[in-house]
């Protein structure tokens, strides 16, 4: 495998103050077999001068191949110079033949950052290397084009036996850090848990309450909600699983799935799987919430003419009217539960006259959702938010709102008050991050 050290140039280089800048320094302590020198439009003016920084490098280690790289860069403290060129130019050098060593300590702060950056992404191995006197180089003169190079590099006291190897190979555990949460927050703002949770599991900086706080969202995300809950129930005092009554919490489950579907404009998704959700909570209004008797018109879960002519005569002249004076025997849906939320509304059946009235306000409001999900169901046409709005006169993110005020209604104000549970849980996460231990 070929050593290689691919160094920017800086103001230390190649000595200065009678000893070696981190470029000269490197090459002494390291022995690469190659080393590519990437110059700004000042640095190489110096060495097309009195190619001070090879003479220096060819002194030490006369076998070394030198390649050199004119970035043409003239503002090297601007990012925008060299952002793309300069970590283009690194990986141009990496495959499995080459043991890849980039030089920290040469150049601008802002070179330095983005060396260190792709050392931290591409896991190579980052040197620097400390001055002599343990501090600033600045008050120190650098080595200028008219310098006499070789009275230099004679008095260079790093030539001398014993001189002290000054290399240091930093951890960059910080630098690595704060890329993995920056990325992993985004993420999580865009509700990509399952991405996020891979990045997290596969650092070693992460901590561990975090992580399964985003394997928590990840299995809650795909309504694996029992993994979900045995992995992390409550995080910091705040509790993730509000509802004790499993179907009530599935209910749940799919109403945040729903929500996250409208943040994401997945609106065909919203209007297929919405369907439903409401077609559960008006059966569930109408068992727990009225004194209808249900099961009375049911068998198998099929609503069957004869049995509700029998208990309730006056709901099948509603079904006919509704079904264009012909109702049949059919499963329970969204159609045929809102002709009956308005006959118990009309007939006081409703325990909670206000939850009644809220109930019959909703299905009144979703008159044209029965045509728009047909419509999507059925076509491969997107929906989008203009013909979320034309067909339902609201915009998806009313929608959601009036389908959590349903869930309110019919399971109790702890539905709404919980409905931010992902960006809860998007804060926990953010906390989470910002207390490396």
């Amino acid at each position: 495998m070929t050593r290689v050290l691919f160094s920017p140039i800086g103001n230390t280089d190649p000595i200065r103050d009678c000893y070696d800048g981190a470029c000269l320094h490197i090459i002494r302590h390291y022995h690469p077999e190659k080393v590519v020198l990437f110059f700004t439009e000042e640095m190489l003016h110096r060495e097309e001068k009195n190619h001070c920084y090879t003479r220096a490098i060819k002194h030490v280690a006369p076998d070394v191949e030198i390649e050199v790289i004119d970035s043409g860069i003239e503002a090297a403290h601007i990012y925008d110079e060299f952002i793309e060129v300069l970590p283009d130019a690194i990986r141009s050098y990496e495959n499995d033949s080459t043991e890849l060593i980039l030089n920290l300590s040469s150049g601008t702060p802002q070179i330095k950052t983005v060396m260190a950056i792709v050392a931290v992404e591409d896991g190579l191995r980052g040197v620097q290397v400390e001055s002599p006197n343990r501090g600033s180089n600045s008050a120190s003169r650098p080595v200028q084009a008219d310098d006499d190079i070789e009275a230099i590099i004679a008095n260079n006291l790093d030539d001398e036996a014993g001189a002290e190897n000054r290399c240091i190979e930093p951890p960059l555990q910080v630098i690595r850090y704060y890329s993995e949460k920056h990325q992993i927050i985004s993420l999580v703002e865009r509700y990509e848990y399952a991405g996020a949770y891979a990045l997290a599991k596969s650092s070693v900086n992460v901590p561990k309450d975090v992580k399964k706080l985003l394997h928590h969202a990840m299995l809650r995300e795909q309504l694996n909600t029992e993994k979900a809950e045995q992995e992390l129930s409550q995080y910091n005092g705040v509790k993730l699983i509000p509802f004790k009554d499993e179907k009530e919490q599935e209910l749940f489950e799919y109403f945040l799935k729903l929500q996250l579907d409208s943040g994401k404009k997945h609106l065909s998704d919203i209007l297929v799987k919405s369907n439903n959700f409401i077609v559960e909570l008006l059966r569930r209004y109408i068992l727990k919430g009225t004194s209808f008797r249900l099961f009375d018109c049911l068998e198998r879960n099929r609503l069957v003419r004869t049995k509700i002519e029998a208990a309730y005569p006056g709901l099948v002249r509603s079904l006919d009217y509704e079904f264009y004076g012909d109702f049949r025997d059919s499963e329970l849906s969204f159609a045929n539960l809102c002709v009956m939320c308005r006959y118990i509304n009309e007939e006081s059946l409703a325990k909670d006259n206000e939850v009644g009235s809220g109930v019959v306000d909703f299905v009144n409001a979703m008159s044209s959702l029965r045509e728009l999900r047909n419509d999507s169901a059925h076509t491969i046409k997107n929906i989008t938010p203009d013909d979320f709005r034309a067909k339902l006169g609201m915009s998806h993110g009313e929608f959601i709102d009036k389908l959590a005020k349903l869930g309110s209604l019919v399971m109790g104000e702890k539905f709404g008050k919980c409905r931010n549970m992902y960006d809860k849980i998007n804060e926990l996460i953010r906390e989470g991050l910002s207390v490396r231990k």
